[in-house]
């Protein structure tokens, strides 16, 4: 996420687990592979079994991160839809209309957005100011997994269990606000005939 400090954790992702491997590069139309073996640090008393445990749980991590982020995005790009049409109809009659619709709209977004990150954090020191979020929960959760050599624990597991939860609750929300007021406010729009192109008028004087 642009602008977007985490506390915690990073999003790197899991480390690749020891096995064989293919890696294949394709540049301008030609394909090239080659063998890569990744080895286990002999230094580690842990077995395939564990790592591939916590690789597991990593990804599951990483999933649900990008499910969470995709859903910010969207938000977000919307919300910069409505600022543009709002913008096209400025000194238009049909402003108010649209405008109050946008802003209903962007409020019930708001309060889903702001449960899955915070939209105040601009940089690193202000999650001192500001709580995290659940983006940020499950990225913390990432680095005490990936942090460790071995399985990850039971309470990773249920904290992991009860983020998730959390965030399918308001990607629930989000998926009833796409069906349900995002159609109407577009319905909304078309029903005033705003144009896809409208000329700025220059101001007087100049």
């Amino acid at each position: 996420m642009p602008h977007a400090p985490l506390w915690g954790g990073s999003t790197e992702g899991p480390v690749g687990l020891p096995g064989t491997y293919q890696i294949r590069l394709t540049v301008l139309g030609k394909t090239y592979s080659a063998p890569l073996e990744i080895k286990a640090d002999p230094r580690l008393k842990i077995s395939q079994e564990d790592l591939a445990k916590q690789f597991e749980l990593m990804l599951k991590i990483r999933d649900k991160v990008t499910e969470t982020d995709d859903a910010i995005i969207q938000i977000r790009d919307v919300r910069d839809q409505i600022n543009a049409v709002n913008k096209r109809l400025k000194d238009d009659a049909r402003e108010k209309t649209v405008a109050d619709a946008g802003k209903t709209l962007d409020k019930k977004m708001t309060a889903v957005e702001e449960e899955l990150i915070q939209t105040k954090a601009k940089s690193g020191q202000d999650v001192l100011n500001f709580p995290v979020r659940l983006n940020n929960h499950l990225v913390a959760l990432g680095g005490v997994v990936g942090s460790a050599d071995s399985a990850p624990t039971k309470q990773s597991y249920e904290v992991f269990d009860m983020l998730t939860q959390q965030v399918d609750e308001q990607l629930a929300k989000w998926k009833a606000i796409v069906s349900t007021d995002v159609a109407a406010y577009n319905s909304l729009v078309k029903q005033q005939d705003v144009p896809a192109v409208m000329l700025t008028q220059p101001e007087a004087g100049k």
